[in-house]
């Protein structure tokens, strides 16, 4: 359902031993292995009929980052910080992995963060549109 380190590459790699056994060359092996993003649609789509909502690239979100929002937020449906705690160097959230992350990572419940004024391959974004 989602390309992530093991996958993205011309061979098979094992992300999450490469990860653990060997962290400062990780980026290297993925690298050296072709791994990088992919068209849409390559993936079997999820339950929604959504494609890419994992993995492929990071998908940035509305919400500002706030490593301890979540200690002080609603348990249901936070809505995420105003504004970012962070001044002049504003961070996003990002989730759902991407192109170069293990196993571990290519969930919805990994929340990273992405300075809002830079952009690189790894990151992305949807375009939405309410149904009415």
């Amino acid at each position: 359902m989602a390309w992530y380190g093991d996958n993205s590459g011309r061979n098979h790699l094992d992300s999450t031993s490469i990860e653990n056994q060997e962290t400062r060359s990780y980026v290297q092996r993925l690298e050296d292995n072709g791994n990088g993003m992919h068209e849409v649609a390559q993936k079997r789509a999820n339950g929604f009929g959504l494609h890419d909502m994992l993995g492929n690239v990071w998908e940035w979100v509305n919400d500002w980052f706030d490593a301890k929002y979540y200690q002080i937020s609603p348990s249901r449906d936070p809505p995420g910080p105003a504004s970012s705690p962070y001044g002049a160097d504003p961070l996003r959230v990002i989730r759902g992995g991407g192109w170069d992350t293990s196993t571990k990572d290519v969930r919805l419940s990994v929340r990273g963060w992405g300075l809002a004024r830079f952009g690189n391959e790894e990151y992305g974004f949807r375009c939405a549109q309410d149904g009415n």
